[in-house]
């Protein structure tokens, strides 16, 4: 009985949370968001693509969108928070782009110009991305602001952090820790602080 009034209760405010928003936030057909778990601010624009998923957790979800941006999620992305918060900031006329099924379990992404991620890519706790230095460095050093993209298939270990303008190829693994400050081509095993590649391997699209 428990389960059921909490399954209902959860609709009625997804349906209410769907009116609130609407035109800043779409939820496409079979999607699953906990309204409990769901922290939106700022007025840019998110779409979450057919049966995304946002688990009931531990911790939120936030998703702060400055005017002119966008965060697009493909489908059945699946957001978990079981370790800590999952945190997507699109700043003033940036852009994130996830691809299909990936899946995120308390990442921090932050982009100022593009943050791109392929289908079926996993992130574990505690991975930050980020497109950019965020503030300046010195009064002669300003802050970097370069694309980071990260391929198909690949996986993402706890705590790893990928600096502006790196491109992830796809089938890669990023060892936990690391730093990744270069390019890392496709078929990748790539570790360390700065990160390096350590070895290679075959494709991933099997692999659970």
């Amino acid at each position: 009985m428990y389960l059921r009034w909490l399954y209902y209760f959860n609709r009625l405010n997804f349906a209410l949370l769907k009116l609130r928003l609407s035109g800043r936030v779409e939820f496409c057909e079979g999607c699953d968001i906990s309204t409990r778990d769901f922290r939106y601010r700022g007025s840019g624009k998110i779409r979450f693509g057919k049966g995304a998923v946002l688990e009931r957790s531990v911790f939120p979800a936030v998703f702060d969108a400055e005017a002119g941006s966008e965060i697009i999620f493909g489908e059945r992305v699946w957001l978990r928070g079981k370790y800590c918060a999952n945190v997507f900031t699109a700043f003033a006329g940036a852009r994130i782009e996830i691809g299909d099924d990936c899946g995120f379990n308390g990442a921090v992404l932050a982009a100022k110009n593009r943050v791109m991620i392929g289908k079926k890519t996993l992130l574990s706790w505690g991975v930050s991305i980020m497109d950019s230095d965020l503030h300046d460095l010195s009064n002669s050093r300003k802050a970097r602001i370069s694309t980071v993209e990260i391929g198909d298939y690949c996986l993402i270990g706890v705590h790893a952090t990928i600096m502006p303008g790196v491109k992830i190829g796809s089938h890669c693994i990023i060892g936990a820790n690391s730093v990744v400050t270069k390019d890392v081509p496709d078929n990748s095993i790539a570790a360390g602080a700065p990160a390096r590649v350590i070895g290679r391997l075959d494709d991933r699209d099997r692999a659970s």
